[in-house]
């Protein structure tokens, strides 16, 4: 088993065990101004870049806080983006991992084809942890899934993410 599957496991079981009560508490969510503090990082980001994009920031169970679409994004973008901070809140993991585990043959083979298409399997989506406990995400549409990753890395920053 690699580390990837390993992580997975673990967040499995710990999602399972905090729906029983047995898990500690979660950490508290994110509030409104860290979810625009996050959207500013990622338009600045997307600025420097040239990259028009949707940023959508989630809280813990994925329901969105903040939907904020730049000029001249993809129309596309506008599904995209909550779609893969839906995603990385609810796997607990970053829709790039998410997407090398759902490859053929990996243990998630499949899986974007679950929760009704809602599951986006590419990068730009990236949870939010705070003290170890996921507390949101945020998910970037608009640019390549490396340009979007990047977005999302520079949207987190200063956020403490462990």
């Amino acid at each position: 088993m690699n580390r990837g599957e390993t992580q997975l496991i673990e967040r499995l079981v710990t999602a399972a065990l905090e729906r029983r009560g047995v898990a500690p508490a979660p950490a508290a969510g994110l509030s409104l101004a860290e979810a625009e503090a996050i959207a500013a990082r990622a338009q600045a980001a997307s600025v420097a870049m040239g990259v028009p994009v949707v940023i959508s920031v989630a809280d813990a169970t994925g329901d969105q806080i903040l939907f904020h679409r730049m000029e001249g994004s993809l129309p596309a973008s506008a599904a995209l983006a909550p779609g893969k901070a839906w995603t990385a809140a609810a796997f607990r993991m970053g829709t790039d991992e998410l997407g090398r585990l759902a490859q053929p043959g990996g243990m998630l083979f499949g899986v974007e084809s679950t929760h009704d298409g809602r599951v986006v399997a590419f990068g730009g989506g990236l949870p939010v942890r705070r003290g170890g406990t996921v507390v949101g995400a945020v998910g970037i549409s608009g640019g390549t899934v490396d340009e979007d990753m990047a977005i999302a890395r520079q949207a987190l920053n200063g956020i403490s993410n462990e």
